[in-house]
């Protein structure tokens, strides 16, 4: 029988209690440790080298994600699974983009836990019903995706381009020889086609769409 180690990173303690208990308490699992953040999680990451993560994404200094993208970086030879409350689009597959192979909803009464992460370890890829769904949305609206991309002008494709090289709408606005407030303008304009409300999102949503 393959014994698996494990590494959890979960800031809520009742959810932490509840996971860490599932998991010492079945014969084919040996909890390593338990982090509340994400610098402590990277940490045992790296100095543990687990078989498994169990991470949650809304940690108190930045995303789980992180974590789980941290192990490809490294060449680790591990699986990640999220245990999250979140399911907006955006978080579940900047999880998913970063390497996840399971995303489980933590209050999803319908998944054993231990069974899930079992057969992840066996090839599967356990997901919750409510993200499950997710992602058929996605999948299933390619015509609005390619509307988005149509929607943008050549000028905002520009900005957007100058934007994820880390220029300021300042710096921005000198290359372009056009004005600051024109900059704003345009950015402001990309958020409301592309349906975002930061950079970062308008990014994500830019690479999604192969503008960038």
């Amino acid at each position: 029988m393959n014994r698996f180690t494990i590494i959890l990173v979960e800031d809520d303690r009742e959810v932490q209690q509840r996971l860490a208990r599932l998991v010492n308490d079945h014969e084919q699992f040996e909890l390593l440790s338990v982090s509340s953040s994400l610098q402590d999680g990277l940490a045992a990451l790296l100095q543990q080298k687990p078989d498994i993560l169990l991470t949650d994404l809304g940690l108190p200094d930045g995303s789980g994600s992180e974590i789980i993208k941290a192990i490809a970086d490294n060449k680790l030879d591990c699986k990640a699974m999220v245990i999250s409350g979140f399911q907006d689009e955006h978080r579940v597959f900047s999880a998913l983009e970063a390497g996840a192979r399971a995303y489980i909803h933590k209050h999803d009464e319908s998944q054993k836990i231990t069974d899930a992460i079992l057969s992840m370890m066996a090839g599967g890829a356990p997901i919750s019903p409510v993200i499950a769904r997710l992602m058929l949305q996605r999948f299933q609206k390619p015509d609005t995706q390619v509307e988005l991309a149509e929607a943008l002008t050549e000028r905002q494709v520009k900005i957007l381009k100058l934007v994820s090289q880390g220029f300021s709408s300042r710096e921005i606005a000198e290359k372009l020889d056009i004005s600051y407030y024109t900059v704003t303008t345009h950015i402001k304009n990309i958020y409301s086609k592309l349906q975002v409300n930061s950079r970062t999102e308008a990014l994500h949503e830019a690479n999604k769409l192969g503008l960038l």
